[in-house]
């Protein structure tokens, strides 16, 4: 069974989306034996974005420096009281434009991770004038342009693509996690292939989530996906995504057993 996990997240300062303090979700994860716990808070930074409905959510680089130095020091402070190795990383947001790729790269130089984890939970149009949390599309005024809000699905996709391509990231999160929100179409079936080929070109490590299994009772990726990457020994991981104490390693061992059944050869991990 894998004895560490990477993907969690805490409520540092009431600011991230965790339900519980580094110090609970660290000792948690050091009582189940976990032989290293990484802390991965979300870093959506967009000049674009709206926050209004999410805090988390940040358009001024600055405050998005001070809140992760912040958040860094006290998580390192927090680890050097267990024996646990613990690790500091983030889940961050890919978006295309040179201006947010400027500002990322920025970011990168000014805040000491040990990793970064790659992931995309908004759609947007091309210029990224107009961009939406996944979970946000319920504010969506009820006339809302369709073709173009379809649009903006498929500049999802193409987004995903794209941050693999972009080689920011030590793995990638919940490849198709948008499904979650947005129902699925065939026609989806392009982009899957376009991530696979993707990943497969750069060899390109990526997660197994397992908190698919408690929203649509199937891990992400989905299972034909996990197959085929399986088959071309692009390496993977398993994470719980946790944002409980409750959720560390679970569902663990059903991850397992599938990646057995697929033969998967190739696992990673950042030690």
């Amino acid at each position: 069974m894998q004895d560490f996990t990477y993907h969690t997240h805490n409520n540092n300062f009431n600011f991230f989306d965790g339900h519980n303090s580094a110090e609970e979700m660290i000792s948690r994860a050091e009582e189940m034996g976990f032989k290293t716990i990484g802390v991965s808070n979300h870093l959506i930074w967009h000049p674009n974005v709206d926050t209004s409905h999410e805090p988390m959510f940040l358009a001024d680089i600055d405050k998005a420096i001070d809140i992760h130095k912040r958040s860094i020091d006290l998580i390192r402070e927090v680890g050097s009281r267990h024996k646990i190795n613990v690790l500091v990383g983030a889940e961050a947001d890919f978006f295309q434009s040179a201006e947010w790729r400027r500002g990322f790269e920025r970011l990168q130089k000014a805040l000491d991770f040990d990793y970064l984890i790659g992931t995309n939970h908004f759609v947007m149009n091309k210029d990224e004038s107009f961009i939406c949390n996944l979970y946000h599309l319920k504010y969506l005024p009820a006339d809302f342009d369709r073709d173009f809000l379809a649009e903006c699905i498929r500049g999802h996709w193409r987004n995903v693509v794209e941050s693999i391509n972009s080689g920011y990231y030590d793995f990638m999160a919940h490849l198709d996690y948008c499904v979650i929100k947005i129902p699925d179409k065939p026609e989806y079936d392009e982009y899957r292939w376009q991530i696979i080929e993707a990943l497969d070109k750069r060899k390109q490590p990526f997660e197994v989530n397992t908190s698919g299994y408690n929203r649509i009772n199937e891990q992400h990726p989905n299972t034909w996906m996990l197959k085929e990457l399986c088959k071309r020994r692009v390496p993977t991981l398993i994470s719980d995504d946790a944002h409980h104490v409750e959720q560390i390693g679970q569902h663990f061992e059903r991850a397992e057993n599938l990646l057995k059944e697929l033969d998967c050869q190739v696992r990673f991990s950042l030690e």
